[in-house]
């Protein structure tokens, strides 16, 4: 079921991504992100005799990230860079983007122990909502722009 989300929602995002455009997309892709975090905390931390609501709480996760930052940004992050700096700034993403997931990966089960699963996913939603911030804030639209009418940006 899984995989079938996952499938579906990138299909759909690249299907939609030049017609509704990308801030639309990450927008209401990390909005879900929000939601589905929120859920999961809850879920740890009052309700964790409906293991029904975790699973819904994951699958809105991924098919929200499906529509967002798993094409979106890497769609973006190639558009944005002018092209004199697109081979560096992209490895020092790419870096970073390796780096933060290693380090989320190494951190969770510590912070888990350490104050619960619910807390680590409600500080994962509080992230979310600032990175939601971000996109309304900072982010440019670029559809229907070329690589040089985004540079000269």
């Amino acid at each position: 079921l899984l995989c079938c989300v996952q499938l579906v929602l990138t299909g759909v995002a690249v299907l939609f991504v030049d017609r509704l455009g990308r801030r639309p997309l990450l927008l209401g892709g990390v909005s879900g992100i929000v939601v589905s975090l929120f859920l999961l905390g809850s879920y740890y931390a009052f309700f964790d005799q409906a293991p029904g609501l975790a699973v819904f709480a994951l699958l809105v996760y991924v098919g929200s990230y499906q529509v967002s930052f798993g094409p979106i940004g890497w769609l973006m992050i190639s558009e944005i860079f002018p092209l004199c700096l697109r081979g560096r700034g992209l490895s020092i993403v790419v870096l970073v983007n390796f780096g933060a997931n290693a380090v989320v990966t190494l951190a969770f089960s510590p912070l888990q122990e350490l104050v619960g699963a619910g807390a680590v996913f409600f500080a994962f939603g509080v992230v979310a909502v600032l990175s939601l911030a971000f996109i309304f804030s900072v982010v440019p639209e670029t559809k229907g722009l070329t690589l040089e009418e985004i540079e000269a940006k």
